[in-house]
């Protein structure tokens, strides 16, 4: 499951008391639902692996707010499963039709709330969570930070941007597919509305995610540091191991001091050491300063040798 499904499904599984909160929440579910007279139609997103109902959880709600039976029809479109829900009940469509003549942004930010049925300080906490449940997704904590709401037309986006601008949160607008996204891609306001929304255990994913981000790019700049080093030593041995080789072909180690010949046999016979794994070979070991040393001699010989022409081109590495 994603982290979109599984906060879902932590959110369908809280209990909501209230009756003026089941009916936020309700009001949440159906917020994106088309209106055809007294009938309201809504298609919800929902997991095959999420372990609650959520057709009973809708049905129950139906039943307890409105009095009426909801009629659910499981839905499948490729890969993704949702369960569409159509409910008899002419108040709730009156109630939905009606944000559709919300007057001007000012005084909708009052009237909205009494249009929904708010009667608590909680009813907007229980119905940002179903609007959520049905038409958000939230990604994954350790990657960049997105939360997104997509409203089926211009109207119910203005509307719900007016409620998250009302509590602190403005969201950037974007049109996808025919729908209109409002997203949100501050981390910190992502966090406070999961919280406020009702999520416990998974709001705390969001929260150690930047520590391990953190920890992930170190581990991952750590590992690219050693891998480049190998890769330093790999072609720095390479060129060195081609010196002396050319050197040897020419017939100019002899002229070379016993120490520096040592030290160009254990190269060619440990064309990978790093000079550390060099040094240490040697009987005695040398520190790796002084195979440095060494190193530079030899190949100021093998330059000096291909300046002069003694190692014809075809012989240079």
């Amino acid at each position: 499951m994603s982290f979109s499904s599984q906060l879902k499904a932590e959110y369908g599984k809280l209990t909501v008391k209230p009756p003026c909160c089941r009916r936020a929440y309700l009001h949440g579910l159906l917020f994106g639902a088309t209106v055809e007279g007294d009938t309201v139609e809504a298609t919800l997103p929902t997991h095959p692996d999420a372990d609650y109902d959520l057709s009973a959880h809708v049905a129950q709600l139906s039943h307890g707010q409105l009095s009426r039976e909801a009629e659910i029809t499981p839905l499948t479109r490729g890969a993704h499963r949702y369960v569409r829900v159509r409910i008899a009940a002419k108040q709730t469509a009156k109630q939905l039709a009606a944000l559709s003549a919300l007057p001007e942004e000012e005084a909708a930010a009052e009237v909205l709330p009494e249009r929904l049925g708010f009667r608590c300080d909680d009813c907007t906490s229980h119905f940002l969570r179903g609007t959520f449940v049905a038409m958000g997704t939230v990604s994954d904590p350790l990657k960049h930070p997105h939360l997104e709401w997509k409203l089926p037309n211009d109207s119910r986006a203005e509307l719900f941007f007016i409620v998250l601008s009302e509590l602190g949160y403005v969201p950037c607008r974007l049109e996808r597919a025919g729908k209109v996204g409002l997203i949100i891609k501050n981390f910190q306001q992502i966090e406070d509305l999961l919280a406020i929304m009702g999520s416990t255990s998974l709001v705390f994913e969001f929260f150690n995610a930047p520590i391990q981000r953190e920890l992930r790019n170190n581990a991952n700049r750590g590992a690219n540091c050693v891998a480049e080093n190998i890769n330093r030593a790999t072609r720095a041995g390479g060129r060195q191991v081609a010196a002396i080789r050319a050197l040897d072909k020419h017939n100019l180690l002899p002229s070379l001091s016993d120490d520096l010949r040592y030290t160009a046999r254990l190269r060619l016979e440990n064309p990978e050491a790093s000079l550390p794994e060099l040094a240490a070979l040697h009987a005695p070991p040398i520190t790796k300063s002084g195979l440095h040393h060494r190193m530079e001699k030899i190949m100021d010989l093998y330059e000096k040798a291909c300046a002069e022409g003694i190692i014809p081109p075809e012989d240079q590495g």
